[in-house]
């Protein structure tokens, strides 16, 4: 699988790293963290919904800024931290769903994104997205 790494803005020739990350970050790595951009894109969408209709979630929004910052520092390059995150995004994801469901916010699906409706559970099915 090749590699390109799109959270850097410190790659050789400012091209992106196409083998190895000048940082050192290699492609599996820098698979999961576009996955877990790609996982925040999507649960950004049912937020702003919610927020349009005056609904906010404070733990849901502190992870989407978790996540991205994670995504972003290249200091961290362990994936199962990366996985942790996934697993707790997608409980959190679920948890505001439940939440939306019972306040009767109604999230209108045409307005959502792919990323928006993309679940995985289990380190397998990450890495399958991946």
């Amino acid at each position: 699988m090749s590699m390109f790494c799109y959270q850097c803005q410190e790659t050789a020739k400012g091209t992106g790293c196409t083998i190895k990350g000048v940082c050192g970050k290699t492609d599996d790595v820098a698979r999961i963290q576009d996955l877990l951009v790609y996982f925040c894109k999507g649960l950004s969408a049912y937020t702003v919904q919610a927020r349009e209709k005056g609904y906010e979630n404070d733990s849901v929004n502190s992870f989407i800024m978790e996540s991205l910052f994670m995504t972003i520092t290249n200091a961290n390059f362990d994936k199962d931290r990366f996985y942790e995150q996934l697993l707790k995004g997608m409980e959190l994801k679920n948890n505001l769903l439940s939440e939306l469901q019972r306040k009767a916010i109604n999230i209108e699906d045409a307005k959502l994104p792919r990323a928006a409706k993309w679940n995985a559970y289990t380190i397998a099915e990450f890495e399958d997205k991946a």
